[in-house]
C-alpha cells in the first residue's frame, strides 16, 4: 500500500483516537455514554474554520473560542442534561433520548450560526515530504504529534493528578466516593473541562485540512465510539490503539476495494471485536 495512503490512514485514526478519548474520560467520570460528544467536535471545526474565514479572527483566537465553545456544551450535556435526567428518571432510556435530542439541536444551531456549507479552516501547516515515488503530506504528521501529545497528557493527569487520580473512583462508584468525602461536582467539573478541550483539540485540527459540515457529527460519534471499543477502557492510551487500527483498517479498504465498501469492513471489524474482545483490547482486569 502506498506510504502516503498508510500516513492519511493513520492521521484519521489519530482523530478518530482523539474523539475516542473524549467519550473515555466523560464515561469514566459519569458511567455514561455521550454521544452528543461528535456534535461538539463537529461545532468547534465549524467554529474554529467560520472565525477565521468569515470574521479574519486569527488562528489562536479562533481556536480558543472553539474550545471555550466545546467545553460549555459538554457541560450542558452532563449537568443540563445527563444529570437532571438522571435525578427524575430511573430509566437510562430516558438519558439516551435526551442526548440524541442535544445532538440535534448542536446540529442545527451550528447550521444557524455558522453556514450549512462544508467549512475549512485555514492550513497551520503546508507542504509534502516525498519518500521515493510517494509522499506524505505535513497535516497527517501535525494529526499524529498533536494526538499523541493529547494522549500523553492526559495520561499522565489521570496517573499523577489529583482529580485524574479520583476521576475512576468516581466513575467506578459514586455513592462510594461520596461517602468517602470526595469532591465529586468538582470532579466531574474537571472531566467535562478536558474533554471540552479534547473535543475542540480534534475538530479543530480536523477543520485545518478537511471540509466539515454541521452534519459530520454523525460519523464522528459513530467512528470515535468504534475506536473507543476497539481499545477498550483499560488506559488513557486504549482508543488512541483503537483509533490507529481503525484508520489503517479504513484506508487499506478503501484503497483495496474502494470507497463502497468502508461501512461493510468497520461493521465486520466491530462485530469481530465484540465476538473475541468485547471489553477491548485493553480493558480493565479485575482480581478475583
Amino acid at each position: 500500500m502506498d506510504m502516503g495512503i498508510l500516513a492519511s490512514g493513520l492521521a484519521n485514526g489519530a482523530f478518530y483516537g482523539l474523539i475516542g478519548l473524549g467519550y473515555f474520560i466523560f464515561t469514566c467520570a459519569t458511567k455514561a455514554v455521550n454521544f452528543a460528544i461528535g456534535a461538539v467536535v463537529m461545532f468547534a471545526a465549524l467554529c474554529s474554520a467560520f472565525l477565521q474565514t468569515s470574521m479574519g479572527f486569527p488562528v489562536p483566537v479562533a481556536m480558543l473560542t472553539a474550545v471555550a465553545a466545546a467545553v460549555f456544551l459538554i457541560w450542558v450535556s452532563e449537568r443540563g442534561v445527563l444529570a437532571t435526567i438522571s435525578a427524575r428518571a430511573k430509566d437510562e432510556f430516558s438519558a439516551v433520548m435526551a442526548i440524541v435530542a442535544l445532538m440535534f439541536v448542536i446540529e442545527q444551531l451550528a447550521g444557524i450560526l455558522f453556514s450549512k456549507r462544508p467549512l475549512v479552516a485555514r492550513p497551520l501547516v503546508d507542504g509534502l515530504i516525498f519518500i521515493g515515488d510517494t509522499f506524505i503530506e505535513y497535516h497527517s504528521i501535525m494529526v499524529m504529534v498533536a494526538a499523541v501529545a493529547a494522549f500523553a497528557c492526559v495520561d499522565l493527569w489521570m496517573r499523577k493528578g489529583r482529580y485524574g487520580r479520583m476521576l475512576r473512583a468516581v466513575g467506578d462508584n459514586e455513592e462510594a466516593a461520596r461517602i468517602l468525602g470526595l469532591p465529586i461536582r468538582r470532579i466531574k467539573g474537571v472531566a467535562v473541562l478536558v474533554t471540552g478541550i479534547v473535543c475542540a483539540l480534534a475538530g479543530t485540527l480536523l477543520a485545518t485540512y478537511a471540509p466539515v459540515n454541521y452534519h459530520s457529527h454523525i460519523g464522528f460519534a459513530v467512528l470515535g465510539f468504534v475506536a473507543l471499543v476497539i481499545g477498550g477502557m483499560g488506559s488513557a492510551w486504549a482508543p488512541l490503539a483503537g483509533g490507529l487500527i481503525l484508520g489503517v483498517i479504513e484506508a487499506t479498504s478503501n484503497y483495496l476495494l474502494g470507497g463502497g465498501a468502508r461501512d461493510y469492513v468497520l461493521l465486520a471489524l466491530v462485530l469481530f471485536i465484540f465476538a473475541f474482545w468485547p471489553a477491548g483490547l485493553f480493558h480493565v482486569r479485575v482480581r478475583t
